[in-house]
């Protein structure tokens, strides 16, 4: 009762530090029009925020596409100043006004057609370099056995985006700005990366690894010095890979309310993925401080919707069911379930540490296979069947396989994975992030909650 009291008197404050903060600007909001094709997508496709709030607000799965079995679809949204989207994997940029027609194949972006008001600028972006993979270096397709091979690769690679950018008629000042910031914060990143990448597509190990990234970080320091000059600008943190840089650039000359702005992003996005990681309301609250000494107001903001929302649902209460899709393409219900000690675990093909995790999960399985009281649910958020279902058939994975539309997990704030749920027998929330099958914590966990009556 003196928690739910506490929970009661915070929820008061953050709706006024939500309030007051929401005051500081308003603008006018207009409307986004898209209609057209989608191909391989699943049926339900989010238009998904790349801003600086992507992972700083609460998820919403607002922005839906429902598309019909041929993929055709029309969608409408509201938006108060043009801003970054992606759809798949194409980037996309939106402005207040847009209406287009488009076709986005999502197994490959660079397919991707425009038409209507904003074509130009999301044509040219199809060829957006994925700041993941190293920007310019694709994975390190680009890295050459000399350090001054990749630089220059780079470079080169560079100078031809910068031309496809020069050639393109009909976009505003502000996107074109943006778009040569996106150019060097690229070229920073892939710089960067390089050390990686060349380690694992040169098979570096040992004390060769150790001389050649010495050898690399000497040679990239004229050029990293070169574009990191005079480049502290927080309004571009609305760009990716612009945030994955971002820190490495505090060190430059500046504006100090820009740094002060990208130091609070960095500082709000550590305590939002943190809060993310609780279960317990109790240690969610004493949150609240620290994100009253967030100086920025928007993100101050941000951080306090998000507390507000996990503290609505945590460990103790009722866990929200969903509907799934199994192996055979029927749909489930989490809730069929109910009555047993539930564990989900997480995963999709793309995550890499998922997949180391998949031997303890199969072992934990057969740990309990012979106790009727638990059951354990192989999650998947794969946007597609098709990579899950050859995954899962690959392995010869046995037991509940399932796949879910992320947005359908609105309720548990999923936003990295691996990561497990744990649901006790009377359908109550045990933890939203336990421990993963790996964890020497786990059985104590389930040995715990299947004691329970």
């Amino acid at each position: 009762m003196l928690l739910k009291k506490h929970i009661d008197k915070l929820f008061i404050l953050i709706l006024a530090v939500i309030c007051q903060t929401g005051a500081v600007a308003q603008s006018k909001t207009g409307t986004v029009s898209l209609e057209g094709i989608l191909k391989n997508f699943n049926n339900q496709v989010e238009v998904e925020d790349m801003s600086d709030f992507q992972y700083l607000r609460p998820a919403t799965g607002k922005k839906m596409i429902i598309p019909d079995s041929a993929g055709h679809f029309t969608t409408s949204f509201s938006l108060e100043a043009p801003a970054y989207f992606r759809v798949g994997r194409n980037q996309l940029y939106l402005s207040p006004g847009d209406n287009l027609h488009v076709f986005i194949d999502k197994a490959n972006p660079n397919l991707a057609t425009f038409q209507g008001k904003g074509e130009e600028a999301n044509t040219y972006l199809r060829g957006t370099p994925f700041p993941k993979g190293g920007s310019f270096l694709e994975a390190g397709l680009l890295i050459k056995p000399e350090p001054a091979g990749t630089i220059e690769a780079i470079m080169k690679a560079a100078a031809l985006r910068t031309a496809q950018l020069d050639s393109v008629k009909g976009i505003t000042a502000a996107f074109r700005r943006l778009e040569k910031a996106r150019i060097k914060a690229d070229i920073i990143n892939s710089l960067l990366a390089g050390n990686i990448y060349s380690a694992i597509r040169l098979k570096l190990k040992g004390d060769s690894a150790k001389a050649f990234s010495a050898k690399y970080n000497a040679a990239i320091q004229p050029a990293l010095a070169k574009y990191s000059s005079q480049f502290v600008d927080a309004s571009l943190m609305q760009l990716v890979v612009y945030r994955d840089i971002a820190d490495t650039l505090l060190h430059e000359p500046g504006n100090a309310a820009d740094k002060q702005k990208i130091k609070d992003w960095y500082e709000a996005s550590e305590l939002v993925n943190d809060m993310r990681k609780l279960s317990d309301k109790q240690a969610l609250a004493a949150s609240s401080s620290k994100i009253a000494a967030i100086k920025t107001p928007a993100y101050r903001e941000a951080a306090a919707q998000t507390l507000a929302s996990l503290l609505k649902f945590g460990k103790g209460d009722e866990a929200r069911s969903f509907t799934a899709t199994n192996l055979a393409g029927d749909k489930v219900n989490l809730q069929s379930l109910k009555g047993k000690v539930i564990y989900l675990d997480l995963w999709a093909t793309w995550c890499g540490p998922c997949l180391a995790e998949m031997p303890h999960y199969e072992e934990l399985k057969e740990k309990y296979k012979n106790n009727s009281q638990i059951v354990f649910v192989s999650l998947s958020i794969d946007d597609t069947e098709a990579p899950w279902k050859k995954n899962v058939e690959s392995r010869k994975a046995e037991g509940i396989q399932w796949i879910v539309n992320r947005n359908m997990l609105t309720d548990y704030e999923v936003v990295g994975i691996p990561r497990t749920i744990v649901i006790d027998k009377n359908f109550k929330v045990a933890d939203l992030n336990a421990p993963l099958p790996s964890d020497k914590k786990t059985i104590g966990l389930i040995d715990g909650l299947l004691q329970q009556n």
